[in-house]
């Protein structure tokens, strides 16, 4: 029962306002359906005649239900919805005048064909409610005529058939309304669904786009990041070896020669700034640790100019390897090198000259 509720309720159908119809004429089938299964055994207690009578009508009714939700599920809901009306407004017709016998229920039937157009208000389209009252109202004259029932004939006849009419008629127009109002909300519903599929379908297409450009941005940045790190390390790699280049100019510059088993000389040549003044001292104390001379010879023939700067840069020198137990002489002091530095006020009575390398290694 479970399964077969579900598989009734499949209207094969896009409309969904058409869907919901269909959908209520099934239950509102099934559920007449079962009335008319539980009546034929009921209608067994009338006479005869009647019980026949009444249980043709429920069988028919029976077939015509089913009828109905075979067309509902099939997709033809105004078809179904048209059958299934006109056969609960005929067969109300049929139950309130043809087994009527006094007038009182006569006049009280026509009450029960509000019933029908309330249906057809939910399972046809607003517009067609009205039919429905036509063709009730048009039933109704038609068995007031066959039942011999005199139309406003009295007071009485006219207050009951008027309240009767004004009855199916306040009911068709509620159930017109209402259909409108619950047709129109649909139809702004749908409107607004698929306006809402749009701009997600618009979304999700923009999203694609802003994902690809995304996807498309990040490999160009990472193709950039993978060159710059590339040129970083050739950068690193040229400034490694522009220091390996530097250092053994360094050492170029300021060369230490062992001329002897305890004597190194130092050729100085062009001018020494302070950078090539720490190098001199570096590379002078460290030779003098590592071969443990103990004469060091300073030719500074070569260097064309002595500014302060230069002179406290030797005296330094000559200071720290007195100190580690090394000797330094200062040779190629030029004539116009010794009137330069007594003209700066430089001692040099602790520093041992000479005025050639030549005399110097002599001296040795």
């Amino acid at each position: 029962m479970r399964s077969l509720l579900p598989w009734l309720m499949q209207i094969q159908h896009g409309n969904e306002d058409v869907v919901r119809r269909g959908r209520v004429i099934v239950v509102l089938a099934l559920f007449a359906n079962a009335m008319a299964i539980i009546a034929i055994p009921l209608v067994l207690f009338a006479t005869p005649q009647t019980a026949f009578a009444l249980i043709a009508v429920n069988l028919l009714g029976l077939v015509v239900y089913t009828a109905v939700i075979i067309l509902a599920r099939k997709g033809l809901v105004a078809v179904s919805g048209v059958a299934f009306v006109t056969t609960i407004s005929l067969l109300t017709l049929m139950a309130t005048f043809g087994f009527a016998n006094d007038n009182a229920t006569s006049y009280s039937s026509p009450f029960f064909l509000a019933f029908p157009i309330i249906i057809a208000g939910m399972v046809l389209k607003p517009a067609l409610v009205w039919l429905v009252f036509l063709f009730n109202l048009a039933g109704l004259f038609i068995a007031w005529r066959l039942t011999g029932i005199p139309l406003f004939a009295s007071p009485l006849e006219i207050s009951l058939q008027s309240a009767a009419i004004l009855l199916l008629f306040g009911t068709a127009l509620f159930t017109f309304v209402g259909g409108s109002i619950t047709a129109r909300a649909l139809r702004e519903t749908r409107r607004l669904r698929e306006e809402a599929n749009r701009n997600a379908f618009r979304f999700t297409a923009l999203n694609a786009g802003l994902e690809i450009e995304i996807a498309e941005r990040t490999a160009a940045l990472q193709t950039t990041l993978r060159d710059l790190e590339q040129r970083t390390a050739a950068q690193a790699r040229l400034l490694a070896e522009n220091e390996q280049q530097r250092q053994v100019i360094r050492e170029l510059s300021v060369p230490v020669l062992p001329v002897r088993a305890n004597t190194l000389v130092m050729p100085l040549i062009g001018p020494l700034d302070p950078a090539r003044l720490a190098d001199l001292q570096q590379q002078a104390l460290g030779q003098l640790a590592q071969t443990g001379a103990r004469d060091l010879l300073l030719d500074i023939t070569g260097v064309p100019a002595i500014d302060p700067q230069v002179a406290q840069g030797l005296l330094q020198l000559v200071a720290a390897a007195r100190l580690m137990g090394t000797r330094v002489t200062l040779a190629g002091v030029r004539p116009e090198v010794a009137q330069r530095l007594v003209s700066l006020g430089i001692d040099l009575q602790e520093v041992r000259t000479a005025s050639t390398l030549q005399v110097a290694l002599a001296q040795r």
